[in-house]
């Protein structure tokens, strides 16, 4: 008889001892939620994947840059004739930059002679062009470099989400390891006690006073709870597993594991959370960049249905020698010259159908604006709704929890005096049991709808959740 009590205080104590570790392991490494939360914003994968594309969209944007910088190329041109005609060799440098406004600056320097020992010549141009009708808006010059950084804030606005999911799925999975952690527990205990119950009937069945029934009805409580206390050690397994892969450890890892009470930020109200989303909610502020980028698409559709006249001004001047360093010094008289180039396509189909999608783009990005905003507040209503029914839940639970711990220890009076049989004491047994499950998961779901609420107003901020500094005495 004594056995099989000496058996479940084994089960219940090993998992205590150390909450998320498994038998006969060593020490765990203790894990506080906020430290779980740094090394996941270093080690989760799908971060890191979120990451290295803001890394790219960053490269992407110093390549368009690179576009409006000084282009500058040196050219040597060598060549080497065995008779006929005399072989020209140039040797010179060009260079161009785009002015993100609109103009285009040109220049060239060269040095050129028909064959070696000949005479050198010299030729120097500087040009700007400037466009007047079509392209004259900076936006059409401009708009390679503003979508490279419409592209990076994009990437970063789904990295500041990808983080503040990070954050979330790092709590869940914590809170719900410990959750099994407690009901392992429990599960232990109840065994524990039905093992109590069994033991008390077999003895009383001996003595007469109660039937086989109550002793079968013990046994039936013992195997329910030895089962369910397996189910829930495979489910503690199952959390920590899936709090190391978001941690990006291998699986298996084990820490020691402490329940907060709290969440590090204030909560806000509903209307507090409705007013930050609407505001500052990365996907808001993405939807409303949309209808930038379309009334940019608008103008630059504008500017095509223009016919093309371009101004240009050129200085140029020529030099030559018998010398390489005469020929670049002898500049001759320098000539300034002022054109004028018009294109005026009579087929404007396509630039009219651009128009016409860039309008309607424009009108549906405006509209998805209205949308989005109207499902933001509608989440972040549910998101209240739901915070306020868990706290309501829990309050209810606490309150039932002992009145169904009252319950049990009555029944397990009048059992253990002979005045009733164990039949109470297993019903109650079932309630205590199913008021202390309910009241833990409350307890975590209040914590994870304080978060959610947070999530949906988009003043999660993830440095406000790791590891604070504490301050020198």
């Amino acid at each position: 008889m004594i056995c099989p009590l000496l058996l479940a205080a084994a089960l219940a104590s090993a998992p205590a001892s150390i909450p998320g570790s498994t038998p006969a392991a060593a020490p765990a490494e203790e894990l506080p939620v906020a430290r779980a939360v740094e090394t996941a914003l270093t080690g989760n994968p799908d971060l890191l994947d979120a990451v290295d594309n803001a890394a790219i969209a960053a490269a992407s944007l110093s390549a368009a840059r690179s576009a409006f910088l000084p282009q500058v190329t040196p050219f040597l041109a060598p060549a080497f004739r065995d008779g006929g005609a005399p072989a020209l060799s140039r040797y010179g440098v060009s260079a161009s930059e785009q002015l993100p406004f609109g103009p285009r600056l040109q220049g060239t320097a060269e040095a050129a002679r028909l064959e070696e020992g000949g005479e050198w010549s010299s030729y120097y141009s500087l040009s700007v062009s400037q466009p007047l009708l079509r392209g004259l808006d900076p936006a059409v010059t401009r708009e390679p470099l503003r979508q490279a950084g419409r592209q990076v804030g994009t990437v970063g606005r789904n990295l500041t989400i990808q983080k503040r999911r990070t954050v979330v799925a790092v709590w869940s999975a914590y809170l719900a390891s410990i959750l099994e952690d407690e009901l392992v527990r429990e599960a232990a205990g109840r065994t524990e006690r039905a093992e109590t119950i069994l033991e008390s009937s077999r003895a009383k069945e001996q003595a007469g006073s109660v039937s086989r029934l109550d002793v079968l009805r013990a046994e039936q409580l013992v195997a329910q709870s030895r089962s369910q206390e397996n189910d829930t050690r495979n489910a503690r397994e199952d959390a920590l597993d899936l709090l190391a892969r978001i941690l990006g450890r291998p699986a298996g890892s084990r820490w020691l594991l402490r329940a907060p009470e709290t969440l590090p930020v204030a909560v806000p109200t509903e209307e507090e959370a409705i007013t930050a989303a609407l505001s500052s909610r990365e996907e808001v502020v993405e939807a409303r960049e949309r209808v930038t980028d379309a009334e940019f698409q608008l103008r630059i559709a504008r500017s095509m249905l223009l016919p093309s006249l371009d101004a240009g001004l050129t200085w140029s001047a020529a030099g030559s020698g018998n010398r390489l360093g005469t020929a670049l010094g002898s500049q001759g008289p320098s000539v300034w010259s002022l054109g004028f180039s018009s294109q005026a396509p009579l087929n404007l189909g396509a630039q009219l159908a651009a128009k016409s999608q860039a309008e309607v783009t424009l009108r549906s990005a405006r509209r998805g604006v209205g949308s989005l905003e109207a499902d933001v507040v509608r989440q972040v209503r549910a998101a209240a709704r739901r915070l306020a029914t868990a706290r309501d839940r829990l309050s209810l639970d606490e309150a039932n929890e002992g009145v169904a711990k009252m319950q049990l220890e009555v029944a397990q009076l009048r059992f253990g005096k002979g005045l009733t049989d164990n039949f109470f004491v297993v019903d109650a047994e079932g309630l205590y049991n199913s008021a202390r499950v309910s009241l833990l998961t409350s307890r975590q779901q209040v914590l994870l709808y304080e978060l959610a609420l947070l999530a949906e107003a988009g003043l999660l901020q993830p440095e406000e959740f790791l590891p604070r500094s504490v301050p020198a005495p």
